[in-house]
């Protein structure tokens, strides 16, 4: 049971998790060179074995591979002073020392791509489809992409994405409470068009900008390039957007922002469910402020009421869409329809200009 569940998790982030073994063309191309050069030695010094010593080609290959491998089993071996010459220039000379320059450099290299993927330095040029976030808040920045991205991976729509981060903050490479969730990052500044092709925003299917600090206008300024730059890309991506100050919300849709949401650093669950369910955040947004519509709590006891009728009996009096009911310990949020309820008040969504008398309320909660 436990190895199919692990199993199962794996094969959920399949998409996201071959993005920690990217393979650097370049460097393996150099790799590739030296491999066959010392292939071309060896083939060379077994045609001579088999034209000087008069061997099978399977044995002048075998002869050729132990002797380019330093492991010399002694069972075959160049008789001939021609044969002899030509071992100790092809093999000795050459094909050893470029065995042992070939290993160098495989494992200088490998060095090196690891280093490059942990400090950001490295461009994932097959990302696709993957969710970028750009930019990152400037205070609590590890937690808050800890909640952010968990969230994310706790999303059914979202959880097999891969996802990359376009950010000057980690240098040295992104935080255990980070990576543990199959991320990486590129070391860049998202006002340059030379990071945002490097993080592929072309072939993005999300991208989420944050604010950098939530309260300053300046960071909207920001974001408005940034836009700008997306778009003169391009890109199909459904692009959500952080907007510290309300009047600037316009301005960012104008340049393609689909989602313009507050930067609400305590609940980064708000940022995934708008980029989900795009239109959700102005209805969110509304439930912390009075202005517009907004959450009342209606205070007047009830009992025996099926929450289908109390739902119908408000919306048909006006005075606003019950969305829980509350008694002396609990609140009950969206019960189901035919749920008998018994409490003490309900919280329901109501609009700003929206008035509620006593006695419509007692004749909603009446049985």
């Amino acid at each position: 049971m436990i190895q199919r569940f692990v199993a199962l998790q794996y094969w959920k982030r399949r998409r996201y998790l071959k993005f920690t073994k990217h393979q650097d063309r370049q460097a393996y191309y150099k790799l590739g060179r030296l491999l066959l050069i010392l292939l071309l030695l060896v083939f060379i010094h077994s045609v001579a074995m088999v034209y000087f010593e008069g061997l099978s080609l399977n044995d002048a290959l075998w002869l050729s591979i132990t002797t380019v491998t330093t492991v010399g089993y002694g069972d075959l071996s160049a008789a001939s002073w021609q044969g002899r010459i030509i071992t100790s220039v092809c093999m000795y000379i050459f094909a050893i020392s470029l065995l042992a320059q070939l290993a160098a450099e495989f494992f200088e290299c490998r060095v090196q791509i690891r280093e490059d993927k942990q400090k950001g330095n490295w461009t994932w040029s097959d990302m696709k489809n993957h969710l970028l976030i750009i930019n990152t808040p400037d205070r609590n920045t590890d937690t808050y992409l800890n909640r952010l991205i968990a969230q994310v991976r706790a999303t059914p729509e979202l959880e097999e994405l891969p996802i990359q981060i376009l950010t000057r903050k980690y240098p040295e490479g992104l935080p255990d409470i980070v990576s543990k969730h199959g991320v990486v990052h590129f070391n860049g500044v998202a006002e340059d068009n030379a990071s945002l092709k490097a993080v592929n925003v072309g072939n993005a299917k999300y991208i989420v900008i944050l604010a950098k600090n939530s309260g300053a206008a300046l960071s909207d300024s920001l974001t408005f390039d940034v836009l700008s730059r997306v778009q003169e890309i391009g890109t199909n991506a459904l692009i959500a957007a952080e907007c510290a100050v309300d009047s600037n919300r316009a301005r960012l849709k104008q340049v393609g922002a689909q989602v313009v949401i507050r930067p609400i650093r305590a609940y980064p669950e708000l940022l995934v469910r708008s980029v989900v369910a795009p239109g959700t955040e102005t209805v969110m947004e509304n439930l912390f402020t009075h202005d517009d519509d907004h959450m009342l709590r209606i205070d007047h006891p009830f009992s025996n009421l099926r929450w289908k009728d109390i739902v119908l009996s408000c919306v048909k009096n006006d005075i606003g869409l019950p969305l829980a009911y509350l008694d002396e310990t609990n609140v009950y949020s969206n019960p189901p329809p035919n749920q008998l309820c018994s409490g003490k008040g309900i919280i329901s969504l109501v609009r700003e200009d929206q008035e509620i008398s006593e006695a419509v309320i007692a004749q909603c909660l009446s049985s």
